[in-house]
């Protein structure tokens, strides 16, 4: 090593005495080529080689200048109608017209050469949003890995402009996705309920339930009726079936226990004031704009908010089952990916903040609680040990794990705690996703595998040796976050907030304003007692 670089330093050395020869120096050249006084007897000296020539660096590489600005071309009287409309009408889309039409506006009166200039820049804003929303790339946390692909509407409205298509390209922009046109719709439905006066509160009190005598039943079955056009807003003091059936209805939208029975959570549910459920409407068209121009026929798909997931075939939901999220806290990231293997009795690498937090406790208050539970401690060289739960019935993971690459570790899985499925709030997991029906999922992704056939996975089954099936074809996984979707017949189905990233979300496109700081707690002064 030391001959190396010492090579390497006199071959430098070496050509740095040549460098004038090469660059030319007049002083240092001539130096460098003056022969030396040699002695009387000594022979003539050769003429000196050639100097060598240092090769000259390449020049930088300058990137191309970025392409000028495209010159949107005059509105005609015609085409400024068409925008003047379109942009009137934002609110439809859940965003605010104020933010795109020129002021100063008089009815009837033609555009001053500023207006016509302010309304070509409100198109490019209104397409901007409506295409792919109004959230800055930097302004999407770590966790929102779904987001929309970069979109410049200017030259596509040049063009439009230039073809005479001005209508057809902005009734293009918005998502095509049926879900977006459900919510659409159903933001018109609630600002109607609003603009009549919304909903009353129901008081609180006991449960109500079939039979029940109770001076609220007139308030409920209002309520009620405010969003469900199969019940009359009037009618018998008494709870009674169409009553009942009402409020299965609406605990089937709200994703609650359909029992018929109004308790405490069905009736918080109720008394969300309507302005909410606007707010989430608006929030989740957002969201909307954030997905691929086409989704793929053949997906699996999460709702973490509502703890659900449907696999798609054809573009129709053909396995659908409930699920268990991560809870506030250790929230499941909204993604995108591919499912490329399952793997049959999965052992469980413990990450080792789980196990700092929960199981390290656990053994310590209980010693044996690790062995007893399935856990083998492997020692890590130079670190902490680490924990792996064995295959089999007691594995945190189940039998079934559904492996997808992205950068949180997350991904589908069995679990032992069937429990947690019949729970109204299904955000109980640390970011992976739980799934109610982990075999037919598997069977169903498996499907064609020569390999794995029903009858392989089922006496692969019979033992805990783990195996990692790998599908025919990877699976795209999309993990999302709804709140706010349309049901099978079109009615508005609600969930709770549980991440509050529908608050973050309208405050970071600035229909909320953002939270006020928390005044620091005073500090406390230690006084010392006599």
């Amino acid at each position: 090593m030391y001959g190396s670089r010492g090579g390497r330093f006199r071959r430098c050395l070496a050509l740095a005495a040549l460098a004038p020869l090469a660059l030319g120096h007049p002083v240092l050249a001539a130096q460098a080529t003056a022969p030396a006084a040699a002695p009387k007897a000594a022979a003539p000296k050769p003429a000196p080689a050639p100097a060598p020539v240092l090769p000259v660096p390449p020049a930088a590489v300058v990137p191309p200048p970025p392409p000028p600005p495209v010159e949107i071309p005059p509105l005609s009287a015609s085409q400024q109608a068409v925008a003047l409309k379109a942009l009137a009408a934002a609110d439809l889309h859940g965003l605010q017209p104020r933010d795109y039409l020129p002021a100063g506006l008089a009815e009837g009166q033609p555009l001053t050469p500023a207006q016509a200039a302010a309304l070509a820049d409100g198109l490019v804003r209104y397409a901007h949003d409506v295409k792919i929303g109004r959230m800055d790339p930097g302004q999407f946390p770590e966790l929102w890995q779904v987001r929309p692909a970069p979109y410049d509407p200017a030259p596509d409205l040049a063009k439009a402009l230039a073809d005479g298509r001005l209508q057809a390209w902005l009734d293009g922009l918005p998502p095509r996705y049926s879900g977006y046109t459900a919510l659409k719709r159903g933001l018109a439905r609630y600002r109607e309920i609003a603009a009549a006066g919304g909903w009353k509160k129901v008081a609180e009190g006991g449960k109500m339930e079939l039979g029940s005598k109770d001076p609220r039943i007139a308030e409920l079955r209002a309520r009620l009726a405010a969003e469900d056009p199969l019940l009359p807003a009037t009618g018998a003091a008494v709870f009674d079936a169409p009553l009942k059936e009402a409020v299965i209805r609406a605990q089937r939208r709200y994703g609650l226990k359909p029992d018929g029975v109004v308790g405490a959570g069905t009736l918080a549910y109720l008394n969300q004031p309507v302005g909410q459920r606007v707010l989430q409407i608006i929030a989740n068209m957002e969201r909307w704009r954030w997905m691929p121009q086409a989704m793929p026929a053949t997906r699996v798909q999460v709702n973490s908010g509502a703890a659900i997931v449907t696999l798609f075939r054809d573009d129709k939901p053909v396995l659908s089952m409930k699920a268990v999220s991560g809870r506030p806290g250790d929230e499941t990231p909204m993604l995108a990916s591919a499912i490329h293997s399952v793997v049959i009795n999965p052992p469980w690498n413990v990450p080792s903040g789980i196990a700092a937090r929960e199981l390290w406790p656990k053994e310590k208050a209980s010693p044996g609680y690790l062995a007893r539970n399935g856990y083998r401690i492997i020692p890590v060289e130079g670190g902490q040990p680490r924990l792996q739960q064995a295959s089999g019935d007691q594995s945190a993971l189940g039998r079934f794990k559904f492996d997808f690459d992205n950068p949180f570790a997350v991904y589908l899985h069995d679990t032992p705690s069937k429990g947690g499925f019949d729970r109204v709030s299904r955000q109980a997991s640390h970011g992976c996703v739980r799934v109610e029906k982990p075999r037919a999922l598997a069977e169903a992704l498996l499907e064609g595998d020569a390999t794995w056939t029903p009858e392989a996975i089922g006496t692969q089954l019979e033992g805990d040796k783990t195996v990692r099936a790998r599908l025919p074809a990877t699976v795209p996984v999309f993990i999302f976050y709804w709140t706010a979707f349309a049901g099978t017949g079109g009615e508005m189905h609600f969930r709770s907030d549980p991440y509050n990233w529908d608050r973050q979300l309208l405050q970071r496109v600035g229909v909320l304003a953002p939270d006020t700081p928390k005044p620091a707690a005073a500090a406390k002064t230690d006084v010392k007692k006599t």
